[in-house]
């Protein structure tokens, strides 16, 4: 077997300088916004601080370019406002720094290389690897293996800082529950492999009915659920409808003939007051919302907490084409392709 395709393990020494270094990181705050990031061409990541400076994340450049070079100008703006942590897949807030005490500026240490690539070092006892080669694997852990979209443990984690943003800067977190309707008819007729490709169709059109910015995921079984940002009062209707609409539009074929898709909403939308309520309390309110939209049949519901901190309920009923004017074309502008 050719040797240079296995790992090796070869000793080295990691030098500690305080001279910089083409090596030296890019590390920005989180809340730095993703149009007043410095030139990054000579970077591949972007190490994220906290308002302590300890790292708490990771956003690959290509991920942040990909973003701001969006065909679509509109995208092109509200990304270039977001702050770069919302872009952090992972969150290392919660990680406890045990790593190697630096003692003195060599350290002995053992590379771990595959043929004539660098994979790691081994430190002390620890092991410290490639990010490239890691990243995936992360990425993996927050996604549904079915549909691609984020998974339940990764979107609670999103919902958590979006919320602590909230509190900082009062921009509106909705967040919008998706329950396919009679989803075990179509598990129990047509079998499970039909009702996987449903579950997929439904990812990806909720995919294209929201906006990049928003986050999609898949909460459980036939329940999707969306997190819906800086959307202005009345106007979480116009997502609904959309979303509404296009799962109206997914045909499955089948043996005998095509699946169709319909699904019941519930959302909650908190513009204020964050002080006061949690993250959890906002997605009861949408959960509660989604309980009368079963009971109503293939309807949505929706609560929206106001300035004065007052709940009001209407429901999304005879779902026809929104036309848009003014400025609900920026609150509603669809996913562009990336």
């Amino acid at each position: 077997m050719d040797s240079s395709c296995q790992f090796q393990s070869d000793p080295a020494v990691l030098q500690i300088s305080p001279d910089e270094s083409r090596s030296t990181p890019l590390i920005v705050h989180h809340e730095v916004l993703l149009g007043e990031l410095p030139p990054r061409d000579d970077y591949c990541y972007i190490l994220i601080s906290d308002d302590h400076q300890r790292i708490i994340g990771v956003v690959a450049v290509e991920e942040i370019d990909r973003r701001l070079l969006s065909t679509n100008e509109f995208e092109r703006t509200r990304w270039s406002a977001m702050p770069i942590g919302a872009l952090s897949k992972l969150s290392f807030s919660e990680s406890r720094i045990d790593g190697p005490k630096i003692t003195k500026s060599n350290i002995d240490c053992a590379a771990i290389r595959h043929g004539d690539r660098l994979f790691g070092l081994s430190v002390d006892g620890d092991l410290f690897f490639s990010w490239k080669q890691l990243e995936s694997l992360f990425s993996a852990a927050l996604s549904d293996p079915l549909t691609g979209l984020m998974n339940r443990l990764a979107y609670e984690r999103r919902l958590q800082e979006e919320w602590c943003r909230s509190l900082r800067t009062s921009t509106s977190v909705g967040v919008v529950v998706v329950d396919l309707d009679n989803f075990k008819g179509i598990n129990d007729t047509h079998g499970h492999v039909v009702g996987d490709q449903v579950l997929c169709a439904v990812a990806r059109q909720l995919e294209s009915s929201m906006r990049s910015y928003d986050v999609v995921a898949r909460y459980g079984g036939d329940e999707f659920i969306a997190l819906c940002l800086g959307c202005a009062p009345g106007t979480i209707d116009i997502p609904i409808t959309r979303v509404l609409e296009g799962l109206g539009e997914i045909k499955v074929p089948v043996c005998d003939g095509e699946v169709t898709v319909s699904a019941s909403i519930g959302a909650a939308v908190q513009h204020s007051n964050f002080e006061f309520s949690t993250p959890e309390d906002l997605f009861v309110a949408a959960d509660n919302c989604l309980y009368q939209a079963k009971v109503a049949k293939n309807s949505a519901w929706k609560t929206e907490i106001d300035n004065d901190g007052d709940n009001t309920d209407t429901t999304v009923s005879n779902i026809v084409p929104v036309s848009l004017s003014g400025n609900d074309d920026q609150v509603t502008a669809p996913r562009a392709q990336q």
